[in-house]
């Protein structure tokens, strides 16, 4: 009988002894001797969690079971394949459809009766319980402690270590006093932000870089003013839910009056209008920077009463970290319809079926680099059941090469839709875009735009390169 071995790890349990990729592999392989049974797959998900069915390897899996490659799943625990009962029903009848038998080394099952249908059902329902039962005693757990006014876990917050316990790093201490400091003397968060990342700061760890999002997590942590708190999350920066904050066991970093203080500034602050303009600006979704690969976005400044509009990138608006200097959206026009003039002019057929030569080109080396990449993958498993390495060698290779994998097959969906467009149809938005321009309205500009563009990149000295999609 055909025996294919399906393996599986969580981050949480690849320390646990008898759970290890290896210790897996080695039993699910004694077991198929055992029963006289030959391997013919190896299928291994590193740091993967139960609780769906989207896991390469699985899914692998099952599309050799479609080929007809196999006769029997073995795994080394049922939880291994899955925690969820729906998921355990769809691939019970996966299995059974193709034809394919299921076993447990560990377990005894029998999926060719109803009795032993239902008594796997039963066992996959305790492991999806045992799991929730785990996340609601560890969320009570966690509420409970900051009740008590102790640290619930995690990462500490910056300015503090962790042991058990938490310990003012006074290094650090010194930044999170002067963040407070400067915002309640009036100053404004890119001006604090430019501060923290200037290098001749003297207090600030060559190695930390401050982003805009961690400049405002940082003034809205009670945790410096001796509060502990549980909860907090945010969607789209905005916060969700009523935090619990209760009085900490930990040594403050600022009082509490200096914390108010800053509360009540941020609050009044945050009740300042909105500075509009920035939904009309074309560009945006599509411009990025060409130094650090950062969206740009756009933005209205007025001085003496006129307004300018420019584009800004947002690492450099974020974190200053990039050099890029904003630039006017009048300069951003001008080098696109340059760029366009000149796409026109080089707009070529070279098949009947209408796809572009550069395009086919692009699509025949896609493809070629993505067949390689699932053979390097195929043989790194291979390597893995071989025992040429070790589970965490294969982890790190199958981490990068599947990341690689999915932006390839990414890539040549874009450019498959691509090649069914209507070139003529292109071909007269192209000729008429610049008659259409200056009477479209900002959204309509922005589908024109998306009619024909894929990416632009703001290059130095304000050159403009644009990535057509046909």
């Amino acid at each position: 009988m055909r025996a294919a071995l399906y393996s599986r790890v969580s981050t949480a349990m690849q320390a646990d002894e008898g759970f290890s990729l290896d210790a897996q592999l080695q039993r699910l392989r004694d077991f198929c001797a055992g029963q006289d049974w030959q391997v013919v797959g190896v299928y291994t998900d590193a740091g993967a969690s139960a609780k769906d069915t989207e896991r390469p390897e699985l899914q692998r899996m099952m599309q050799a079971i479609v080929e007809g490659a196999m006769d029997v799943v073995v795994v080394y625990k049922l939880d291994r394949l899955t925690r969820s009962v729906l998921d355990l029903y769809e691939l019970l009848q996966f299995f059974e459809d193709h034809k394919v038998g299921f076993r447990s080394v560990t377990e005894v099952f029998d999926t060719t009766s109803a009795m032993g249908r239902l008594f796997v059902t039963i066992v996959a329902a305790l492991a999806q319980w045992e799991r929730e039962q785990l996340g609601e005693r560890t969320k009570a757990g966690m509420i409970e402690m900051t009740r008590q006014g102790r640290w619930s876990g995690g990462r500490a917050a910056f300015g503090y270590s962790y042991d058990g316990e938490l310990h003012v790093n006074e290094s650090q201490a010194e930044v999170v006093r002067d963040i407070f400091e400067w915002y309640t003397s009036g100053l404004g968060l890119r001006t604090i932000l430019a501060r923290l990342n200037d290098p001749s700061h003297p207090r600030l760890a060559p190695r930390q870089a401050w982003t805009l999002n961690a400049l405002k997590y940082c003034l809205r942590n009670p945790l410096y003013a001796g509060y502990v708190r549980y909860g907090y999350r945010t969607v789209g920066g905005r916060r969700t839910g009523t935090p619990l904050i209760q009085p900490g066991q930990h040594e403050p970093i600022i009082s509490r009056d200096l914390w108010e203080k800053a509360e009540q500034m941020r609050k009044e602050r945050a009740t300042f209008p909105v500075r509009a303009g920035t939904g009309s600006f074309p560009f945006s979704g599509v411009l990025r920077c060409s130094l650090c690969g950062a969206a740009m976005s756009g933005n209205t400044v007025t001085r003496k009463g006129r307004s300018y509009r420019y584009y800004v990138c947002g690492t450099s608006a974020h974190s200053g970290l990039c050099p890029q200097k904003p630039i006017r959206e009048d300069k951003v026009e001008g080098s696109f319809l340059s760029a366009l003039k000149e796409y026109r002019d080089r707009l070529s057929v070279a098949s009947e079926g209408g796809v572009p030569r550069n395009m086919e080109n692009t699509m025949a080396a896609l493809q070629t680099e993505l067949k390689q990449a699932k053979l390097r993958r195929s043989r790194w498993m291979d390597a893995f059941g071989d025992g040429v390495i070790s589970g965490e060698e294969l982890r790190e290779h199958l981490d990068a090469t599947s990341e690689r994998i999915r932006r390839l097959e990414s890539e040549i969906v874009r450019l498959e839709e691509a090649s069914g467009a209507d070139l003529q149809l292109v071909r007269d938005l192209a000729l008429s875009f610049e008659q259409v321009w200056p009477l479209a309205l900002p959204v309509e500009r922005k589908e024109l735009l998306r009619s024909l563009v894929d990416r632009m990149y703001l290059e130095p000295e304000e050159r403009l390169r644009v990535v057509w999609r046909v």
